[in-house]
């Protein structure tokens, strides 16, 4: 069967799995439609690049304070019932962010921004522990893709379409379709019939403590590495993508569309990478966990790109580039992750996993917002871009062993 022809079964035959990807793909695009107008009103508001990077920072630490709740949480608690309280939740906060203009202080959407990203703290170890749940493991590879290309696809969309709709329509307007993003996401994930978990609904009283799996990572080389790669890739990539913004406004003149184009090409990256290289690879999983450091070093040939456009349209290429190889290897390392991780502690890892990325992503934002407002910011790209590929090289040479034998980890009951 094609590659398009998997993807297509996936989606026509597995219901389950086809709710939990519409989603997440519902849900992205009402993240772009905040993201995008944020950033500028933030940046309208202060007129201070650090306080613009303070919006991705605020959305990306709760994941960092809350992942040892979060990961017990999601490997204890029904992960569908997380899942929906998390989107119900977000539709409330993403509606007060219509008060923004009458409370009048930056502090207010910043406050929104950082309980919105608390559910999503709780969303993402729950459904990323969920997927091997609804597919077969040979279908995982395929559907770790498509989660892949539905953030990148509502990222390319969803940012775009948010930078057009906050200007031609308003800010406001904008806020409500990420509200009603959330509802819908919670109707889909609520039909979910198929048990996430090997022990749905356990008590919050025999919740273990998150030793069992931080003695798993230090105890596993291959997850060891696999988290290094995806660490390394939010530092460096958080830092980047929160200076759109300010290089759309202050270097190419174009506001919230210019903001939003950067985004979209980020999100084509990151929709067309996976899929690309997948099929290349034919969905051999040492191929695939192989690739990782080549795909961060493309991340960083991208950024040195982006660094040196002398116009919008050039910097958008430059940034699609660059994200073909982050998407790529931020999927790729997802999936050997599911795959060599047990269920019971699954949820922690990846609790552990988004806590360390998005960490990653809030550091880097406030450092490179300061930077950003003392040096020039091309510079400030071509940098990141060096790093990139440093550690990319570096990662390859260490690694290059591990993945010839990978078989997935088991529990001693005999589940992944």
């Amino acid at each position: 069967m094609s590659d398009f022809g998997t993807y297509w079964a996936l989606l026509r035959f597995n219901p389950e799995f086809r709710r939990l990807y519409v989603a997440r793909l519902v849900s992205f695009a009402g993240d772009w439609f905040l993201v995008v107008p944020l950033l500028g009103l933030v940046f309208e508001q202060t007129d201070s690049a650090l306080a613009a990077s303070a919006v991705l920072a605020a959305h990306a630490l709760p994941a960092a304070l809350l992942a040892p709740l979060t990961g017990m949480v999601s490997d204890r608690v029904d992960r569908k019932t997380v899942l929906v309280a998390s989107d119900l939740i977000r539709v409330v906060l993403a509606l007060g962010l219509l008060l923004t203009d009458a409370v009048g202080m930056v502090w207010y959407p910043l406050l929104l921004v950082f309980l919105e990203g608390s559910g999503a703290a709780f969303f993402y170890p729950a459904s990323t522990a969920a997927l091997p749940h609804l597919v077969t493991d040979e279908e995982l590879p395929a559907a770790n893709a498509l989660m892949s290309s539905a953030w990148g696809t509502m990222a390319a969309l969803g940012s775009a379409a948010g930078g057009v709709f906050a200007t031609l329509v308003s800010r406001d307007a904008a806020f409500i379709v990420n509200a009603a993003s959330f509802l819908l996401s919670a109707i889909l994930i609520s039909r979910v019939v198929t048990s996430l978990q090997d022990q749905a609904g356990s008590s919050v009283d025999d919740l273990r403590p998150n030793a069992d799996a931080y003695r798993f990572i230090f105890s596993n080389r291959h997850a060891r590495a696999l988290l290094s790669s995806k660490g390394v890739h939010s530092l460096t990539s958080g830092g980047a993508v929160s200076l759109f913004a300010l290089m759309s406004i202050t270097l190419f003149e174009a506001g919230d569309s210019g903001t939003g184009a950067l985004f979209g090409a980020r999100g084509l990256g990151n929709m067309v990478g996976p899929l690309l290289v997948l099929a290349i690879l034919r969905r051999s999983p040492a191929r695939m966990l192989g690739s990782i450091g080549w795909m961060m070093m493309l991340w960083g040939v991208g950024y040195v790109l982006v660094g040196m456009a002398p116009s919008l349209f050039l910097a958008a290429i430059a940034v699609c580039i660059a994200h073909m190889g982050g998407g790529t290897q931020f999927t790729f390392s997802t999936y050997g992750l599911q795959e060599l991780i047990p269920d019971g502690v699954r949820g922690r890892v990846f609790a552990l996993d988004f806590g360390i990325n998005t960490l990653a992503i809030a550091v880097s934002s406030l450092i490179l917002g300061a930077l950003a407002q003392s040096f020039p910011i091309r510079p400030l790209f071509i940098g990141l871009g060096i790093v990139a590929i440093v550690f990319g090289a570096a990662w390859t040479a260490t690694t290059h062993s591990y993945w010839d034998k990978l078989e997935p980890t088991t529990s001693p009951d005999g589940t992944r």
